[in-house]
């Protein structure tokens, strides 16, 4: 289960209890008693689950989450007002202050927090995953791609970097890789990134990915090694905002397919290990070997 689908089990929760607090106050009308104490054994009560629930989100994704929408949940969490042991536990005197302070506090962080995860970097991510995606399924349904694949595999690096940069144009994703001082090199034309509103016009997205040959299981860990140092060397700049800044791509193309190791997250960036099999075996043989 990925963050994204957890996120919207608590956001539904939220938005429950907001729901339930709107027809506890439209049922006050027809009488100001709160004898059986609603406000507090069940208001305040899942509001204080919830707030348990956000931190054990936290926890769990802090290393996945957009960065804009992980610095939005710690400030929500670590408020004073937020971390205040009355809050959830208040004198009958507070009840309604606190059920309404606790309420309106987390409509106003799920209002913010569904704004930044819907930020293009999310959009470009999913985006660039899918075009990968279609391209491992491209091979393995039709012939002619494989075999050009299989011939590029066999021949050298730098034509399996043009394939790969050309398939994920057709998702609207503008690949490169770093060169030797950090800047962008376009990865058809071997030569300086096209100007940025080339780009623009054209991409959805542009991301950063290193591609290496590797022949043998044996030799994955030193390929990735190789592909890390050299995505490392890229001094990030912002084009035009459709940069994806926090995620690289280090690809690995093989015969068959093989396991990669989970994502490496340094320095704020999170260095994500693809595989491309030219000729890879049926799913489920692949799957016993694996």
């Amino acid at each position: 289960m990925n963050w994204l689908i957890d996120w919207q089990a608590i956001s539904a929760r939220i938005q429950s209890l907001l729901d339930a607090g709107a027809f506890f106050y439209r049922a006050l009308h027809h009488s100001s008693e709160d004898a059986r104490s609603v406000k507090k054994k069940v208001l305040l009560k899942n509001a204080e689950e919830i707030f348990r629930n956000l931190n054990g989100f936290l926890e769990k994704y802090k290393s996945a989450l957009p960065n804009d929408a992980l610095e939005s949940l710690k400030s929500f969490l670590t408020k004073p007002e937020m971390t205040d042991p009355t809050l959830f536990n208040p004198n009958r005197s507070y009840e309604n202050a606190n059920v309404q302070f606790a309420l309106t506090s987390l409509a106003a962080f799920q209002s913010e927090f569904a704004y930044l995860i819907a930020d293009t970097q999310f959009i470009a991510r999913k985006i660039t995953e899918r075009a990968f995606v279609h391209l491992q399924r491209s091979i393995i349904a039709d012939d002619e791609i494989r075999k050009k694949w299989v011939a590029a595999y066999n021949e050298h690096e730098t034509k399996c970097e043009k394939l790969g940069a050309v398939h994920l144009l057709l998702h609207g994703v503008w690949a490169f890789k770093a060169d030797a001082v950090g800047g962008k090199t376009d990865l058809v034309l071997n030569e300086p990134l096209s100007p940025a509103s080339t780009i623009e016009s054209i991409a959805n997205a542009l991301v950063l990915t290193e591609w290496k040959i590797v022949k043998t299981k044996d030799e994955l860990k030193d390929k990735i090694k190789e592909a890390l140092t050299q995505a490392g060397l890229y001094i990030s700049g912002i084009l035009g905002g459709i940069e994806i800044a926090n995620y690289r791509y280090l690809v690995m193309v093989s015969e068959r397919m093989m396991k990669m190791p989970d994502n490496r997250l340094e320095e704020n960036v999170t260095y994500r290990h693809i595989n491309i099999a030219v000729n890879p075996a049926t799913p489920s043989l692949e799957t016993r070997r694996s």
